[in-house]
């Protein structure tokens, strides 16, 4: 087997669809079909089986898919190190973003980056933490920018910035004449009741702000008058810069977007102080870091935890 024959094995492993994994791999279904049939027939055992519409792993599938994703990943290391080793002219990385941060590194990071190398690609996956963690474990990227909630033995994580969960309002709310200036919170502070009657913007469940706000409420025995729910917080935001209502997010740079100066942030209150959450690149600790990852990585820590 050579390294596209594990390329199609891992993609009808994510797929659980030949349709799909035909797709994604820029080939035709009968041909993807007729690979599944000649390996199967080859190693003298069903890799998938169908169950319904999905195409369901057999066990041996489940082994043949995670060591061609283990391949594959070696094979991305091998590549990284020759081009470090030949020249950094052109390349790629392939970077995971949560969906909330793709504005602001777009805005202001990547350029920095692109000056330096402007021949190297960064392939950006916009997605929950929970899938970028998955993803990135199992070789599919090759570094990540998360809100470290859970860390997991096997990656490295480079501290970027902390963060600490905050209300975020329009300035044409006019909250800043009831916020009280404290100095254990990065902001002037509210209390619930200044602004829990207002427009409320949410994020999805998968969004682990949604579950900070959701026990900040059950704490404070408060019912949001919630009138959005939105999964991506760069839109939540922006819905913030036109007046539509007030949310709860980290309080994550904002001043490379477009009308960041319409936001006001306001610490929350709490009996427990002001709830801090850590930034960070994450990484496998078997990987090859090229040179220019750990220059973008260098950026990231200098640009974004200013």
């Amino acid at each position: 087997m050579n390294v596209r024959d594990f390329e199609y094995i891992a993609e009808l492993g994510r797929s659980e669809s030949i349709l799909k994994a035909s797709k994604n791999l820029y080939i035709s279904q009968p041909a993807l079909s007729k690979f599944l049939q000649k390996t199967e027939a080859e190693i003298g055992t069903p890799l998938f089986q169908h169950v319904g519409h999905r195409l369901v792993p057999t066990y041996a599938g489940e082994q043949c898919i995670k060591t061609s994703e283990e391949i594959l990943f070696l094979h991305k290391q091998l590549e990284n190190t020759l081009a470090d080793i030949t020249s950094q002219e052109s390349g790629l990385i392939r970077f995971g973003l949560p969906l909330s941060r793709s504005s602001y590194f777009i805005s202001g990071l990547f350029p920095l980056f692109h000056r330096e190398y402007p021949h190297i690609c960064v392939n950006i996956y916009e997605d929950s933490t929970v899938i970028l963690q998955k993803m990135l474990r199992d070789g599919e990227l090759d570094m990540i920018f998360v809100n470290v909630v859970e860390e997991y033995g096997e990656l490295n994580y480079i501290p970027v910035s902390q963060e600490e969960m905050v209300l975020a309002a329009p300035a044409a709310f006019h909250l800043k004449e009831k916020a009280v200036p404290d100095s254990a919170y990065q902001y002037p502070c509210l209390n619930p009741e200044d602004w829990k009657d207002l427009p409320f913007l949410t994020l999805s469940t998968d969004q682990m702000s949604r579950f900070f706000a959701d026990r900040y409420f059950s704490q404070h025995k408060i019912t949001p008058n919630t009138i959005m729910i939105i999964r991506n917080l760069s839109q939540v935001l922006y819905s913030v810069r036109r007046g539509l209502g007030v949310t709860i997010c980290p309080s994550m740079p904002l001043e490379k977007m477009t009308g960041a100066s319409e936001v006001e942030y306001f610490s929350l209150r709490s009996d427990t102080g002001p709830v801090i959450r850590q930034t960070a690149v994450a990484y496998r600790k078997d990987a090859y870091l090229p040179v220019p990852a750990k220059i973008l990585i260098q950026i990231i820590k200098e640009y974004y935890g200013k």
